[in-house]
């Protein structure tokens, strides 16, 4: 993170973030929606239920910004050269997890802020998405992630990978102007979240990783696995976080990174999709 992203995150602290929490409800029927697998089941009726929960969505942001939240919007999802990464190993994905959830020789990172981070919780059957409530929450929750992910049985002979995607947000300029301040010595912006709106930006995160391939069918200069990846063809969720505390600016917009990690379930069709 640069000066100013590290600069923003302090300030980000230090007004007011509060924490998230997604009920194991909304959060199952989301993650549904992200790992399914064909296009083709959408029926008109099915399709306008999709759309009235993002115009509910944007409806609940709206109400929260008239209370006082920071005005941003999910704008876009941003797809890079560093977006995939083959997870090589078990060791490589211990090193991960311990980077999602600020652990081990990343706990350095873990500041006041971590409580508004999102993670993908596989401690009961069915995973949920909630936010950590303490250091020794996110140790379990990290364990929990490791269990679950052994369930799926990877074999790390190329049928994992991760995800990091940029989301970024809305912010005009006039109000980046009014919440310009300076935080030890350095000016930033800060930024004031409710809890519902956190909440909405997530899972507006999680619709649209669904439904970007309806805008843009394939990444271009990118391998068949990754766009395979993209399309989410035959993949499953290992593990997924909404990382809030890794706020940053690119070209002027602010951005969250959202990451996830996805078991490749028929190699078969990657050995030869990859010797092509």
């Amino acid at each position: 993170m640069n000066v100013i992203g590290i600069a923003l995150a302090s300030c980000f602290i230090g007004i007011f973030v509060y924490s998230m929490a997604v009920t194991g409800k909304v959060a199952d029927q989301r993650l549904q929606l992200i790992t399914e697998n064909s296009l083709g089941a959408n029926t008109p009726a099915l399709l306008e239920d999709k759309m009235e929960s993002q115009r509910e969505i944007v409806r609940k942001i709206e109400q929260e910004i008239k209370k006082g939240s920071s005005p941003l919007h999910f704008e876009q999802m941003g797809f890079g050269k560093d977006t995939y990464h083959l997870v090589e190993s078990h060791a490589k994905l211990d090193q991960l997890l311990d980077y999602f959830f600020r652990n081990g020789e990343y706990a350095a990172l873990a500041d006041r802020q971590v409580k508004s981070n999102v993670y993908m919780d596989g401690a009961k059957k069915k995973p949920v998405f909630r936010s950590a409530k303490s250091e020794l929450d996110r140790r379990n929750m990290e364990i929990s992630a490791k269990r679950w992910i052994k369930k799926k049985h990877p074999t790390f002979d190329g049928d994992v990978y991760v995800e990091n995607v940029r989301c970024f947000l809305a912010f005009p300029k006039e109000e980046i102007e009014k919440r310009k301040c300076v935080m030890d010595g350095e000016e930033t912006t800060a930024m004031i979240f409710s809890k519902k709106h956190l909440e909405a930006l997530y899972l507006q995160c999680l619709i649209n990783r669904k439904e970007v391939m309806l805008h843009q069918e394939m990444l271009e200069g990118f391998s068949e696995v990754c766009n395979r990846i993209y399309r989410l063809e035959d993949v499953d969720v290992l593990f997924q976080c909404l990382l809030m505390d890794n706020m940053d600016w690119q070209d002027n917009r602010l951005y969250v990174q959202f990451s996830t990690m996805y078991l490749l379930k028929n190699m078969d069709s990657v050995i030869e999709i990859s010797t092509q």
